[in-house]
């Protein structure tokens, strides 16, 4: 109770006010009673305590009006430090809101990319062991199309990680080359276009090698993506 009237001055103008309004009102009943009756101790009684109230009374104005002098600084600090704390918590709100934005826009395009890559990766497959030169121009159809997909992604993933680069925690996604590690995906396109099935068995195997390892990469790079958002 102390330290809450300590924290609002009303709790101690108001006493005082009543105080001093009670000892002036004692006092000039007293004072009226005495020039009546003449009861002489019993109304020094009176008027003693009706003094000390007045003298309370001031003595609560006094450090009310102390407390109005002296607090307002103090005051308007508190008020300022809850203004910044409130202020801070709302900027990391939006940041927060921005980065998983950008966070979700990044990995939704490298799944495509991966997607692409899987799809590949099963088209190859079936020329593994006797490739039919005839039927690759599906894959290089397919490679080609993707290809020029992945471009695309690829300028949209560099835009959108420039974002949030100063958000970002995580010091692996922090190196664009490690998030944006897509033109090995691009040259391995470019092998399929230009690699021949039926001679370049040896190739073919490498090629699918590299096409499996990158998809790994690209899942790594899509699981460091979704612990870097926020709750």
């Amino acid at each position: 109770m102390l330290v809450y009237m300590r924290s609002d001055p009303i709790f101690w103008i108001v006493p005082a006010s009543i105080a001093i309004a009670v000892g002036t009102t004692a006092t000039l009943l007293t004072i009226l009673q005495h020039n009546l009756n003449l009861q002489i101790v019993y109304t020094n009684t009176i008027l003693l305590s009706s003094i000390g109230g007045i003298a309370i009374g001031i003595i609560g104005l006094v450090m009310g009006y102390y407390y109005f002098q002296m607090k307002p600084s103090k005051i308007m600090e508190r008020i300022l430090t809850e203004v910044k704390i409130r202020d801070t918590a709302e900027v990391k709100q939006r940041e927060g809101r921005k980065k998983n934005y950008y966070l979700h826009r990044i990995s939704s395009n490298t799944l495509r990319i991966t997607k692409n890559l899987v799809r590949i990766e099963n088209l190859i497959d079936k020329y593994s062991d006797d490739p039919p030169p005839k039927d690759w121009q599906i894959v290089r159809y397919s490679a080609d199309r993707s290809r020029k997909q992945t471009e695309e992604l690829r300028k949209k993933i560099v835009l959108d990680f420039a974002q949030i680069i100063d958000l970002v925690q995580n010091p692996r996604l922090a190196d664009k080359f490690g998030v944006n590690n897509l033109f090995y995906t691009l040259y391995l396109f470019d092998e399929i276009l230009r690699i021949d099935p039926e001679h370049d068995k040896e190739l073919l195997r490498e090629l699918k090698k590299g096409i499996m390892e990158q998809i790994g990469k690209l899942d790594g790079t899509l699981s460091l993506l979704e612990e870097e958002k926020d709750p």
